[in-house]
């Protein structure tokens, strides 16, 4: 069987003068990532050789800064903005490959299956128009199909007649082709006598009256929907939105409302899992089977065990969360955190590059930084890791079993043996012995004869 050798080319030198951004248009973020970077995700499944992505004068330093998880891309400038056959002609000399995929570098939705339907499409085709239909087509090119349901010619919306309004078969502007049939077409497309710009759109006409073989293959609106201004980028995360809490309802998981969750990245789940309502995904993040998530709250990068809840409003980012853990309310879970099996982080704690040991409680208003906390172990209320002297960071060492009372301040570096306890109140600088009481406060005293300040009264 012979393999097909693929080339994409991305057409993203629009400005998105209506986003009123200085970014352009291609790099505006949609759900954590750039609408490109989705265009190129999608890619990434998929087997295309090289990719080639057009941009306006002076914006490589802006996507290459921004796509530097992307590798082997070949970028080239469109000096002037004179159409999408003019990008595409600009793009030809950088393409290697027989068989051509032209993409948009503002619709970021297109799946893989509907890329590879393109490419199996041209098997059979010089030329395949990818289409979708809509209810309300306002604003799109229209298909025109000849009796025999042969593409004909893509004709702008100011073009278009009555009847032709009525079409509800709309151009995506995504297109596959043989690249020698592309570099045929696009070199005989004449510009737009309203704005003397090159449209791809008119290779379908050219393709047609010179009998080159060519078809549509059409998906769904959303699917192709463009983004343009900051309205349809909301829009665009709403359609987003909802593929994705399908996609994990259909699989199992319950979500309270689907229209109140935000899932900026990727997300895998198990069996049983709950998602309550204004919860934020960022990242790559794993829930295993049976975790709760409670309203108000943002997990990063993170995996969460099975069978640990979290509570309301805590934000969780780069951490590795055990099984049948407990998290807030109002915790701070911040990077390289793990928490083993059992553990308890409870309500207004931070925790910051500390692993907190199987079965140990934290349970409020406390920070744990650089510190390593072992089996069964209780840390007291508004205890503190001091753990930075104003240069460097220092590790507290804290053991099994070991009890830390309240309103401590552990001075690092340090270490607490097993089974030690730490009076409540303490501040603690030196080595803790395993199995004995620890204290550490300044003798208590009654001032005899002692008068509180008083305000003098105003006049």
């Amino acid at each position: 069987m012979t393999i097909m050798a693929w080339t994409a080319v991305i057409l993203a030198a629009g400005k998105g003068t209506r986003m009123a951004s200085c970014k352009p248009k291609a790099l505006q973020m949609l759900a954590g990532r750039t609408l490109v970077g989705h265009v190129l995700n999608t890619l990434d499944n998929l087997s295309i050789d090289e990719v080639v992505i057009i941009h306006s004068p002076e914006a490589k330093s802006d996507f290459e800064e921004e796509l530097t998880n992307h590798k082997n891309i070949t970028y080239v400038e469109q000096k002037e903005a004179l159409g999408t056959a003019h990008a595409l002609k600009t793009a030809l000399p950088h393409v290697s490959k027989d068989n051509l995929l032209v993409l948009l570098g503002d619709v970021p939705l297109l799946s893989e299956l509907t890329i590879s339907k393109l490419q199996e499409e041209i098997k059979k085709n010089d030329l395949v128009v990818l289409t979708g239909t809509v209810e309300n087509p306002s604003g799109y090119g229209r298909i025109c199909k000849d009796p025999d349901g042969k593409p004909s010619a893509i004709i702008e919306e100011l073009d278009c007649d009555d009847e032709q309004r009525k079409i509800k078969e709309i151009n995506s502007g995504i297109m596959a082709f043989k690249t020698n049939v592309a570099a045929n077409l696009v070199g005989k497309i004449k510009p737009n006598p309203k704005k003397n710009e090159y449209y791809l759109t008119d290779a379908i006409e050219i393709a047609y009256h010179e009998g080159i073989q060519a078809s549509t293959y059409s998906t769904s609106g959303e699917e192709v929907f463009g983004v343009n201004s900051k309205r349809d980028l909301a829009e665009a995360e709403k359609i987003n939105r909802k593929n994705i809490t399908n996609k994990l309802m259909d699989n199992g998981v319950t979500i309270i409302d689907p229209n109140r969750v935000d899932i900026r990245g990727t997300i895998s789940c198990g069996q049983n899992v709950t998602i309550d309502v204004n919860t934020v995904f960022i990242g790559d993040v794993t829930l295993g089977d049976n975790v709760t998530i409670a309203p108000f709250t943002i997990v990063s990068n993170s995996v969460i065990g099975e069978g640990t809840s979290i509570h309301s409003h805590s934000n969780i980012d780069g951490a590795d969360i055990g099984s049948s853990c407990n998290i807030g309310p109002y915790a701070r879970i911040r990077p390289q955190t793990k928490l083993e099996e059992g553990a308890k982080v409870g309500n207004f704690v931070e925790t910051k590059k500390s692993v907190i040991g199987r079965g140990s409680k934290v349970n409020h208003l406390t920070y744990i930084g650089d510190a390593k906390i072992g089996e069964n172990t209780n840390i007291g209320a508004g205890t503190i890791t001091c753990n930075y002297d104003g240069v460097n960071k220092h590790q507290t060492k804290i053991g099994d079993e070991v009890f830390i009372g309240s309103g401590v301040e552990l001075v690092a570096p340090i270490e607490v043996e097993n089974g030690a306890t730490v009076g409540a109140g303490s501040t603690v600088s030196k080595h803790v012995a395993a199995g004995k009481l620890t204290i550490e406060r300044a003798k208590q005293k009654t001032i005899d004869g002692w008068k509180r300040p008083t305000k003098k009264e105003k006049k």
